[in-house]
């Protein structure tokens, strides 16, 4: 069901993934709520201590959809794949939903109670935590260096292809590399295989298929033309 949001987005030009535009709101309404909760300490004022709690309480609010499209993203993206970050950031989101699920119950009633900050704290600890292991998710796929005239097809590359296959690897079949990948010795076997991937045995295997409205054709030819300077071209040195 989700590749329908994708095929939406699509056809009005987004391509990246969803849950990055979404996260900010809970991490943002967690800092706040400690921020508050700070000048509430400082200044003995009660009305900082109501508007932290208000800011935990959007935190959770916003776990119910920042959350799930993050399991869209993983599913689109990643291929499901049961990588060591996504695991610590499954886990973390667990925790992080706990926390603040705590801090709404406990600050219903007892909004001074001692247990509130170390809830707040608590869930921007999480919250770097998470913030960690999407960098390395994000920040470790570096895609090799191109002339200009590859930035379209890197550009896709980085949006729709990096997250599994990261310096050419490929971290769902370790044994499939992209680089040096048979799909790359011709574009229509290529834009063939995009369309509708299979494994060598004519099996479905991880990779999503990518339709037209996800890559057009344009841009799954600049896509190849990058990833054949990038991962084919004889003698090129490793990234």
């Amino acid at each position: 069901m989700s590749h329908l949001l994708y095929d939406l987005l699509a056809s009005v030009g987004y391509s990246h993934p969803v849950h990055p535009v979404f996260v900010h709101l809970p991490v943002g309404m967690s800092i706040g709520a400690v921020c508050f909760w700070l000048m509430a300490f400082i200044s003995g004022q009660p009305i900082y201590r109501a508007t932290a709690y208000q800011l935990i309480v959007f935190a959770f609010i916003s776990t119910f959809f920042t959350i799930p499209v993050g399991i869209f993203d993983w599913q689109r993206f990643y291929g499901e794949a049961w990588l060591f970050e996504i695991k610590m950031k499954m886990a973390l989101a667990a925790l992080f939903f706990v926390i603040v699920a705590a801090a709404v119950i406990v600050g219903r009633r007892h909004n001074d109670s001692p247990v509130m900050p170390v809830l707040y704290f608590s869930s921007v600890l999480t919250v770097m935590g998470l913030g960690f292991f999407g960098g390395q998710l994000v920040y470790q796929g570096f895609t090799p260096e191109a002339p200009e005239q590859f930035n379209v097809g890197r550009h896709v590359f980085e949006s729709n292809c990096a997250g599994c296959h990261r310096r050419g690897e490929n971290l769902i079949e370790p044994n499939m590399p992209l680089r040096n990948a048979p799909q790359l010795h011709d574009y229509k076997g290529f834009l063939s295989f995009i369309r509708n991937p299979r494994m060598p045995d004519g099996s479905v295997g991880a990779m999503p298929l990518f339709t037209i409205k996800g890559i057009s054709d344009e841009e799954a030819k600049q896509l190849y033309d990058y990833l054949y300077f990038a991962f084919l071209t004889p003698n090129r040195p490793s990234q």
